[in-house]
């Protein structure tokens, strides 16, 4: 074998032993699941829902809510903003909803990014403003659930305290 030969094959072996998910090997309910920036398994464009925030910090005794509804259709977000003490607006938004596997049930995550104020568009180097992660679905056709969890400007210390709740229902449409 000549040396450009050997080039040649050494160059086109990672070709051709690397292969992207076979359609034999991809449930075909979720076929357009891809990988892009967002996400390694993203099925985002398959849901419709809703997927709703909740903060609320407690400061020197008055509670400051700031709520974020997030509204999908067919993978399109709109986000309807409540900051504390602000008016309420609406901007679009971007959705990542990843599946572990390419079953039809498994581990999934989801992430959901919206303008942090009206006339904003969020970013994809932006931080998400909600993000649940190792959540299990016995079927990935409705993703449904609640968390509350500690607030993360939480500071016992100085007598801040407060919590998150996130909800979601997703279904495939």
């Amino acid at each position: 074998m000549t040396f450009a030969t050997r080039g040649f094959t050494l160059l086109l072996l990672p070709a051709l032993l690397w292969q992207p998910a076979l359609d034999g090997q991809v449930s075909a309910d979720w076929k357009r699941c891809n990988m892009d920036s967002l996400a390694t398994w993203n099925c985002a464009m398959y849901y419709s829902g809703t997927v709703a925030q909740t903060s609320t910090l407690k400061v020197s005794g008055k509670d400051e809510v700031t709520t974020v509804t997030a509204t999908i259709a067919a993978g399109r977000v709109t986000c309807r903003v409540k900051p504390a003490g602000a008016p309420e607006f609406e901007g679009p938004g971007m959705l990542v909803v990843g599946h572990a596997t390419t079953e039809n049930a498994g581990e999934y995550d989801f992430q959901v990014w919206c303008p942090e104020e009206a006339g904003k568009r969020p970013r994809r180097g932006d931080y998400p403003i909600m993000e649940m992660a190792d959540l299990q679905a016995a079927d990935y056709g409705k993703l449904d659930g609640k968390s509350t969890y500690e607030h993360p400007d939480a500071d016992e210390a100085n007598g801040v305290s407060g919590s998150v709740t996130v909800t979601w229902h997703l279904v495939r449409q």
